[in-house]
């Protein structure tokens, strides 16, 4: 029963697939079919997006990501297509008609704008600016785009670091890559991903977020960003949807790329490699396409890191209550794999096969040195080596995979696809292990006189960390073994028919099963022979503090036990006694979920300049939960299964288009889309962390927004764009974790719940142009501007305190010149953001001074290359140029909470196509 609802689906669209062919004419009589690919001239890739019309008449066709157009019904006896596309020539082919009335073009438009009535080729860096902002002019509604081409002129990793050039679009950065991107002011929870058009779940464990620094930017076609949705998407994105396509089979291809650079941040640095290839090609008179892609990342890299946390009450912050020094070292290997395969039978129908997967490991070391208890008259310092067996480090093994089976069937006016899609994600922590060491009841100073950069002062027996002058007792010996699942099974079926040429119905549906399961276990140690064990500490023990840390020289780390030395104990000798920790399972979980969705929707062309599109649709959402509740007080762990829910959501949209003339468009959009709570937030468990208590909230409702759009668009001649636009929205229902005082934990009580409604407004900016008086250089800039307000706030004492939305931030902005001539090209990139709340769990306090900020941050990078010849191309890239951190602060900005360094990043390589 596993796979029957996908079989059961598959099944009856086959009996309707052959069904139509045989009752259902291919055209009217009389009437010619003409179909072609467009693609470019110089390399033979497709140009998506391309307009096809018919010379003389109001017949046309958009070509799709693979450059395909289809024209049926053409009633011209001798048509001439004129085929145009932004940035290239214009062409004009006389079609010569076969006596069934079908012809097949091939089409290839070379790149070029008439600049003064000369005509000027357009160099590497705009071509894939051309593709984008193609596509992006074609679309009904609103809608931003990134080309291939592009990303690769951005040194741009991951597909999260692509997409901060979007307008509208800030990252958050892990270990100084983009991980979760905010679309328009919200938080990453609010946006989904998908590839190819289906959603992907994700590797972290308790929420739906997806990890974007797991995707390489290489591996991607384009990336397309849906700001106002249509019906036939899935309505789980509130913010927007980001779209990976893959690559696609083409003409024959073959591209490898190598390179190799150093991260400059002192000890914990070191180099890095990439390599990357693709070859595709068509075969079998052109009916079987296939393409594969491979990427190798291999990152040596680190980051030096400060924290704090302050003693906060109604009229200001009063203490610093803990402060933490830490290092990162770090090495990140990422492997991706995607393959493309189509099956053409004829012109009218189609199979599809794509795939992806991407494996990343982290190997982590880090140190991390704890003064807690400020707040009180003697500190307790704990000095903490988290390792593991892997290469002597924590190893993270997170893994994303996503196969689609699709077929697209033309019976004249009837077009019907569908698509069975098979997604898993997956984390795995084995063997992750801690060791800690206490020094209690030391004497200290505190020194706030800079709360930007605290600093504690205590006697020189513990100031160089743990030492054996019998100042320092192991605190902690622990090792966990953590696994995250998260698998999507889903089946869409689609059909869309023309009642005429002005007016196109489109209706379908879609069913997605998901499970998502937890599975950790923790055990704590305690040496048989503890002399002869701090023996063998004390001999196998590590400097950690260096010259030139980051937040500062006077913060020295010490001596921390060695990586080497942990990951090298036998855990499960007689050495060592073996407890599992119960109250660490709790957390330990079983999701599942499905939805079932149905949509109809149809577009008008009211006249040659406007189309408007409207429909409904209707998504039906069944929870089911187990979980594990702890008792603290008998230290028991039960299983506990919550009560199933279900409910219905009614999501309407409408859409208008207005072609003021060729080359500007108005666009305005009302849509209703959702947020479903995390899994980990819906399941009734409770779970103890030291001071902390923990618990579900299986009555927890979606987020609903009720979305307006307005925006308009003016594309220029020489590849450039003008927008601007406001947005709207009104969102209701939205869960932040509450933290309130609990009497038996010190540090509070933490549960999700719905904490009341917003307005989020907002305006958006773009313009992408060539400057005229130089050849060769040109302009990338665009700035958003958000306000958002909470209303009917359930967090007591906090209703008035006027505060925005959690993770959005009032300011985006991008920035980039571009200059290319002849054989060189080089890039200067900006991004900026403005502070925001934090989304993450308890960072809004009981007060404004618990609150918790991300502070604003400004990067700058530069990249660029040099093309030897026709083939071989030499590139270069310098990240982080200002060596921004990542920063967070507590209630005032000058109170900080987190300052994470990474320093700056240098790659060079080559690469080639042919």
């Amino acid at each position: 029963m596993k796979y029957s609802f996908l079989l059961l689906i598959t099944c009856v669209s086959t009996l309707m697939i052959n069904s139509l062919s045989i009752l259902l004419p291919s055209g009217a009589a009389g009437a010619a079919t003409i179909t072609g690919i467009v693609v470019d001239d110089a390399d033979g890739l497709p140009l998506p997006a391309a307009t096809i019309s018919v010379k003389g008449s109001e017949e046309g066709a958009i070509t799709g990501q693979n450059g395909r157009f289809r024209l049926e019904n053409v009633a011209t006896s001798n048509p001439v297509i004129v085929a145009s596309y932004l940035g290239y020539m214009t062409e004009e082919y006389p079609v010569l008609l076969s006596s069934e009335g079908l012809a097949k073009l091939s089409i290839r438009l070379k790149p070029g704008i008439v600049v003064s009535q000369e005509i000027t080729i357009v160099g590497e860096m705009l071509k894939g600016q051309a593709k984008a902002l193609n596509q992006q002019k074609n679309n009904l509604n609103v809608t931003n785009v990134v080309a291939a081409d592009q990303i690769g002129k951005f040194p741009d990793s991951n597909v999260g670091d692509a997409l901060k050039r979007i307008p509208g679009i800030s990252v958050f950065t892990d270990q100084g890559e983009a991980r979760f991107g905010h679309i328009r002011g919200t938080e990453p929870r609010f946006n989904s991903v998908t590839v190819n058009g289906e959603r992907i779940p994700s590797a972290e464990a308790e929420n739906r977020t997806i990890q974007l620094d797991l995707i390489p930017a290489d591996m991607v076609q384009t990336i397309e960003v849906t700001k106002a949705l249509t019906p036939d998407m899935d309505a789980d994105a509130i913010g927007g949807s980001i779209n990976l396509v893959t690559k696609l089979p083409t003409e024959e291809r073959f591209s490898l790329t190598a390179g190799g650079g150093w991260n400059m941040i002192d000890e914990t640095g070191g180099a890095r490699y990439q390599l990357g290839g693709t070859y595709g090609n068509r075969f079998l008179d052109g009916k079987l396409g296939a393409l594969f892609s491979v990427s190798y990342d291999d990152n040596d890299f680190g980051s030096d890191d400060i924290e704090a946390e302050w003693d906060a009450e109604e009229d200001g912050i009063e203490a610093l209550k803990e402060f933490q020094v830490r290092q990162y070292d770090v090495r990140r290997i990422r492997k991706s794999f995607s393959t493309g395969l189509d099956y053409r039978f004829n012109e009218n129908h189609v199979l599809k096969f794509n795939g992806i997967y991407n494996w990343r490991k982290d190997y982590e070391n880090r140190y991390r040195g704890s003064y807690k208890d400020l707040d009180e008259d003697l500190a307790e310092l704990v000095w903490e080596t988290k390792g593991g067996t892997n290469n002597n480090a924590r190893l993270e093994d997170q893994r994303m995979m996503s196969f689609t089976l699709g077929g697209e069937h033309d019976f004249g006016k009837l077009d019907l696809d569908w698509q069975a899609a098979y997604s898993k994600a997956s984390e795995e922590r084995p063997n992750e292990r801690y060791v800690s060491f206490v020094a209690e009841d030391q004497p200290f100073i505190t020194d706030i006189s800079n709360p930007e950069h605290p600093l504690v002062t205590v006697n020189s027996n513990v100031a160089d960390g743990i030492s054996g002058n019998g100042s320092w007792t192991l605190d902690e010996l622990t090792e966990e073994y953590q696994y995250t699942e998260d698998i999507d099974k889903n089946f869409a079926l689609n059909l869309a028919y023309d009642l005429s040429d002005s007016f196109k119905l489109k209706f379908g549906g879609k069913i997605r099963d998901k499970h998502k399961m937890r599975e950790n276990d923790f055990y704590a140690y305690e040496p048989a022979a503890e002399e002869a064990f701090y023996t063998a500490v004390y001999d196998n023990l590590s400097d950690k503090t260096k010259e030139g840390f980051l937040p500062g020289e006077q913060y020295e780390s010490g001596s921390f036990v060695s990586n080497d030395f942990l990951g090298s104990l036998d855990l499960n000798s007689q050495d060592f006694d073996k407890e599992r920790v119960l109250e660490e399972l709790a957390g330990n979980f079983d999701a599942k979920e499905q939805i079932k969705a149905v949509y109809l929707m149809g577009s008008w062309d009211l006249s040659r300049k406007a189309t408007i599109l409207g429909g409904v649709r209707l998504e039906h959402t069944r929870n089911e939960y187990d979980a594990y509740e702890y008792n603290a007080d008998e230290d028991i762990l039960t299983k506990v299964t919550g009560t199933p829910s279900d409910y219905t959501n009614v999501l309407p949209s409408m859409h208008l288009r207005y072609k003021i003339n060729d080359m500007t468009s108005l666009k305005l959009a009302y849509t209703h889309t959702l947020s479903r709570p995390n899994y980990f937030d819906l399941a009734p468990y409770t779970l103890i962390d030291d001071e902390e208590k923990y618990i579900g909230n299986p009555d927890l409702e979606p987020t609903m927004s009720k979305n307006v759009d307005l925006m308009i668009e003016h594309y220029l001649s020489d590849v450039g764009i003008l927008s601007a636009g406001v947005f709207y929205k009104s969102v209701s229902d939205f869960i932040i974790t509450r933290k309130t005082d609990d009497p038996e934990y010190e540090d509070g009580l933490f549960q999700p719940l719905n904490a009341g409604d917003g307005t989020l407004t907002g305006l958006e900016t773009a313009a992408q142009f060539q400057l005229p008086f130089i050849p060769g250089l040109g302009l990338f800039l665009n700035y958003t501007y958000t306000h958002s307000t909470i209303d009917n706030f359930n967090i007591e004492g906090r209703q008035s305190d006027g505060l925005p939305l959690p993770g959005s931030p009032e300011h985006t902005a991008n920035a980039s010149v571009a200059y290319e001539k002849g054989p060189f090209n080089i890039r200067l990139s900006a991004n900026y953001h403005s502070d925001f709340i934090d989304s993450e769990e308890g960072s809004i306090g009981e007060n404004k001074w618990e609150d918790r900020y991300c502070d604003d941050a400004f990067h700058l990078d530069l990249n660029g290359g040099y093309r030897l010849n026709d083939i071989v191309r030499l590139y270069f890239e310098v990240s982080n140029l200002t060596n921004e951190p990542l920063r967070f602060y507590q209630g005032g900005e000058s109170y900080i909470a987190q300052e994470e360094w990474y320093e700056r990043r240098i790659l060079l390589g080559l690469k080639a196509n042919w």
